[in-house]
């Protein structure tokens, strides 16, 4: 982190936030340090969820209205578990 911001620049006007650089392919680097400072020092760090999918373990910001989304990505870890299911379910009533 401290890098970044040694690497960083603010910009002439507002918003105040750190930019990184854009001229090495560190610059990347640091914007991704700043970006997730900036995510885990403000309000979205209460959103920050881990994927319930076994054995994925992705972390995903639910930006959904309820607050209740439980997947890091609806068509893979949603669709796997959501098959896992029916398929537990109806091996059941046979």
């Amino acid at each position: 982190m401290v890098l970044a911001r040694e690497a960083a620049v603010l910009p002439p006007a507002f918003p105040l936030r750190w930019q990184p650089g854009t001229d090495h392919l560190d610059d990347l680097r640091h914007a991704l340090a700043l970006r997730t400072e900036d995510l885990l020092s403000g309000d979205g760090l209460g959103r920050v969820r881990r994927c319930e999918g076994p054995g994925c373990g992705w972390f995903f910001l639910d930006r959904s209205r309820s607050g209740t989304r439980r997947w890091c990505s609806s068509q893979d870890c949603g669709n796997r578990d959501r098959a896992r299911r029916h398929y537990s379910r109806t091996r059941q009533r046979r």
